[in-house]
């Protein structure tokens, strides 16, 4: 069950492709949520944002350019996501371009927009200038009673247009931030990201597609699921060959590393009729180095044939650097097949990633650990370890007091990391010691 602030009215932002909907859009939610490409195009699935301004709050959302007359093709598909959002829309906010002037597609988009019978407010962008000001009288061929001069890119009559959404949007109670743990979903083009999204919040709001890179943006939606509250994030894929990627593609995967920092959960979805790989150790990399959790998720498992989950789990161990701590749940988005423990080993890892270990507990693990495996020595000091203290959750760092941090090989640090694990669990959680040197002297 998808929930959110449904109180408060939603505001669709429109036109015609590469008038500056995404600009205006980031200007308005104060961040940069959607990609921004000279590329005609570059939004395809809708993306939602919430906006605060006087003490009144709104949604918004952005949809793809609009070209109405298109029956096939991406921009067909690009309509068809757009629809949903005109449908539950309080006001349509038309985006023009002032200095291309009115165009015939802005006439298409115009009366596509009156045939919804919803309000319409024009924005028209880019007057940053005397002659785009001189050529604007030429929109209100368009008929729409409600028009304003903006640039989104230097944020010129923002708050004029702020002040006229309020004015033809229903009143509601002011902004409400959404709650919930934030979950990434991340992985390779084609793994069914998308497919899972619009599965899980059972809408269409990401785009399916064969084509590879049909998602550019991050898309967020909260959630519900067993009386919990999440928030997904649909990202773009990864491709492998870094060179090969056009300026869009590499900003595409900027956003996504950018999803990955914001979250509490990552979800690496694999395909598994394919062999995990370089790029999704990196996901994996990534995540841990964020300080996040990470769950792998095995998409397709009904059609994938051949080894069974016991034989693909080697298969990650061999190939996947920290997936032996990392759960793997193995499960079909397209038949929502196994959507439960899915989203049950999410929930685990994120409350994982809070746990706090009691001082007493910690060091009688650290005590044990000692006495089966002595600290290195280098030459004739040997590192003494006096005592540990939990210092921080999500994720959590364990503060080693000890007589010389630089005693502390690789070794001993990762065995002191799994002996943590063995005794605590933090599956999927990124554990961090930091040394501090202390004088024994001065203990207690």
């Amino acid at each position: 069950m998808v929930t959110g602030a449904r109180e408060l009215p939603l505001v669709a932002v429109v036109g015609r492709p590469n008038v500056g909907k995404s600009t205006l859009f980031n200007r308005l939610l104060g961040k940069r949520v959607a990609v921004v490409h000279d590329e005609a195009g570059t939004t395809r699935d809708r993306i939602y944002g919430q906006v605060s301004w006087q003490g009144r709050g709104f949604r918004l959302v952005d949809t793809g350019g609009l070209v109405p007359g298109e029956k096939a093709g991406m921009g067909a598909r690009i309509l068809e996501q757009a629809r949903p959002a005109l449908a539950e829309a309080d006001l349509l906010l038309m985006v023009v371009d002032s200095r291309d002037g009115l165009m015939p597609l802005d006439r298409e988009v115009g009366e596509f927009l009156r045939q919804t019978g919803k309000p319409v407010l024009l924005a028209m962008n880019k007057a940053d200038g005397p002659r785009q000001e001189w050529q604007q009288g030429e929109f209100h061929s368009l008929g729409f009673s409600h028009s304003c001069s903006i640039s989104a890119l230097h944020g010129l009559g923002i708050g004029e247009l702020l002040e006229s959404v309020l004015e033809l949007v229903p009143a509601a109670a002011g902004f409400r931030e959404e709650t919930g743990t934030a979950i990434a979903i991340v992985g390779r083009p084609n793994v069914g990201k998308s497919t899972l999204f619009n599965q899980l919040t059972r809408t269409k709001r990401a785009m399916v597609h064969d084509e590879p890179g049909t998602t550019r943006d991050a898309i967020d939606i909260p959630l519900t699921w067993e009386g919990e509250s999440y928030t997904l994030i649909d990202t773009a894929g990864l491709f492998r060959k870094a060179p090969h990627h056009s300026p869009l593609d590499r900003f595409s995967l900027a956003r996504t590393r950018e999803a990955i920092r914001r979250s509490e959960v990552v979800l690496l979805l694999l395909d598994g009729g394919e062999d995990p790989g370089r790029v999704d150790s990196s996901f994996i990399r990534l995540a841990l180095e964020e300080g996040k959790g990470v769950v792998i998720g095995v998409n397709k498992w009904d059609v994938a044939g051949g080894a069974g989950t016991a034989d693909y789990r080697k298969k990650l161990e061999k190939k996947l650097p920290y997936a032996g701590f990392v759960p793997v749940v193995f499960f079909s988005a397209l038949r929502r097949h196994a959507f439960g423990p899915l989203m049950e080993a999410c929930a685990y890892v994120a409350a994982q990633r809070r746990r706090e270990i009691q001082t007493g507990i910690l060091n009688r693990v650290l005590s044990r650990a000692r006495e089966r495996t002595p600290p290195p020595r280098k030459g004739s000091r040997r590192l003494k370890i006096y005592y540990a203290v939990q210092v921080k959750t999500a994720p959590p760092v364990f503060r080693l007091f000890v007589n010389n941090p630089a005693l502390m090989t690789s070794n001993y640090r990762a065995y002191l990391t799994n002996s943590f694990r063995r005794a605590f669990g933090f599956e999927g959680v990124p554990l961090r010691l930091a040394l501090s040197r202390r004088n024994p002297k001065k203990q207690g």
